[in-house]
């Protein structure tokens, strides 16, 4: 399978293609399980007010973690983002697999919730898992387990749960070196590829909705040329 390209492909099908011990890093957003979509739009026919695809299905994250640690080499890590109501399940489920868990770092947004607005506070932050696989020291100085990212709003936002470019070239930078490949089974706008580009690595993932499909392959254009711009001027 080559690298630097994202496949329109369920993502365990996909992964059953590739050789064990053949990724170097996987930073990997899945279906946090909470039948997410948003319900502050005014228009709800916006593709942000759809439920997320699978955001529901155990199997499908259990299955997802188990291959994520056969393709992972000896001695690497993952990243894996859930959600606080769910986080037992994915940490169970990582450890079941054979991961090691090093941390649950927060990543402190800059918005919090609506929610229950009587109730319940508004939760600014998600949690992150750190996973290993066997034991993979980070690069560089050592960080706390608390990490503040700005949220991305507005006419950036192209995906209901997109991440921050800056927080995912973070992860990559501390658990990867130039070169290696950093794999997503769940893509969605392509963030991950284009943190692995800002970094000097190289990518592998996977979207199985046609129109994040889309939008990932637009944004990685737009970023390979730009690259392509700076390196002529």
């Amino acid at each position: 399978m080559e690298t630097d390209v994202i496949y329109q492909s369920d993502c365990i099908v996909g992964m059953q293609g590739l050789p064990p011990h053949c990724i170097d890093l996987i930073v990997t957003d899945p279906p946090y399980l909470i039948s997410y979509k948003t319900n502050r739009r005014h228009d709800k026919t916006h593709d942000f007010c759809t439920e997320i695809l699978n955001d529901n299905n155990k199997q499908l994250i259990v299955d997802y973690v188990n291959e994520c640690y056969r393709i992972l080499k000896p001695n690497t890590a993952m990243y894996m983002f859930c959600s606080s109501k769910t986080i037992d399940f994915f940490k169970v489920t990582a450890e079941s697999a054979g991961f090691k868990v090093k941390n649950i770092i927060v990543w402190v947004k800059n918005n919090w919730t609506a929610g229950d607005l009587t109730a319940q506070f508004g939760q600014q932050y998600e949690p992150i898992l750190l996973l290993n696989k066997g034991r993979r020291t980070f690069n560089g100085e050592r960080l706390t387990d608390v990490w503040n990212f700005p949220r991305v709003a507005g006419k950036s936002q192209v995906h209901q749960n997109q991440k921050p470019v800056k927080l995912i070239e973070q992860c990559i930078l501390k658990h990867s070196n130039e070169g290696d490949v950093i794999f997503d089974g769940f893509l969605g706008s392509g963030t991950t590829a284009l943190a692995a580009i800002n970094t000097n690595r190289h990518y592998i993932g996977f979207e199985i909705d046609p129109n994040y499909f889309d939008i990932a392959n637009k944004r990685i254009f737009a970023a390979r040329w730009q690259v392509g711009l700076e390196e002529i001027q």
